[in-house]
């Protein structure tokens, strides 16, 4: 009867099936999250041995720091350049600093026997013909008076003919230093005065006036055959004040004297 030999396996059924097994087990591996792309056979996507992995990207150095480091850098350096400016101007400004500063304005005086400079807003005074003949030669305040008023601050200069030296003379006349206060105390001898280079005999005189304190001081020098006599007074104050000070730091001799 025409049955089928069962004794022969079917060869090409079964090497089907296999196959196709096969193929199925390599499609759920390229399916994976996992899947090599294209390329993933050898190094840069080229050909290349099987199993070969991806060399790693090489790490890139991060810009935005870069940029924050040179900018803390640049502000350092201001920084410092900003420290080492305002050491500089310290130091100019305390060293030279009275050198810097505008001087007052002064103006300059001129005698047969001496010059001075006196502050701008101070006044010279016109000598009567009685000051002129008792020799007052400059009559310098710090403001307007009239009649016997005195001023807060004065200097006055007289030159006169005498029978004696500069250091008798001042002993002589020291008397009448604060004749026109309220109140005045005897006068004292005090240190030499210099001036230009010349010591001057002085003596000072401490009072009260319009209930304020008063201080004089008088100061004399042999000029030729006659005295200079300088007298000062400060009202407010048991010192010669610094406006007074700095105008007797001006005081040049001329070559007459």
């Amino acid at each position: 009867m025409g049955q089928p030999d069962r004794g022969q396996p079917d060869h090409g059924q079964q090497d089907h099936g296999q196959q196709g097994r096969g193929q199925d087990s390599q499609g759920q591996f390229a399916q994976g999250p996992f899947a090599p792309g294209p390329g993933a056979s050898g190094a840069g996507g080229g050909p290349g041995p099987a199993g070969a992995q991806m060399a790693p990207p090489a790490p890139r150095r991060s810009r935005p720091g870069i940029w924050i480091a040179l900018g803390c850098a640049v502000l350092l350096i201001l920084l410092l350049l900003i420290a080492v400016t305002v050491g500089v101007v310290h130091l100019l400004t305390r060293d030279g600093g009275e050198d810097g500063a505008t001087a007052p304005e002064t103006v300059q005086v001129s005698q047969e026997y001496f010059s001075l400079r006196y502050p701008a807003e101070w006044f010279e005074g016109e000598i009567s013909e009685d000051s002129a003949s008792s020799g007052m030669v400059l009559d310098l305040r710090d403001e307007q008076v009239e009649g016997e008023e005195v001023a807060t601050n004065s200097l006055v200069v007289y030159v006169f003919d005498a029978t004696l030296h500069a250091k008798s003379e001042c002993e002589r006349q020291a008397i009448w230093i604060g004749y026109l206060w309220d109140e005045v105390g005897d006068p004292t001898t005090i240190d030499p005065i210099t001036l230009d280079g010349k010591e001057l005999p002085s003596h000072r005189a401490l009072g009260t006036h319009d209930d304020r304190e008063a201080v004089s001081e008088m100061y004399c020098a042999d000029v030729g055959d006659q005295v200079l006599q300088i007298l000062v007074e400060t009202h407010g104050a048991a010192e010669v004040s610094p406006e007074i000070r700095a105008i007797l730091d001006s005081w040049r001799w001329s070559d007459a004297a």
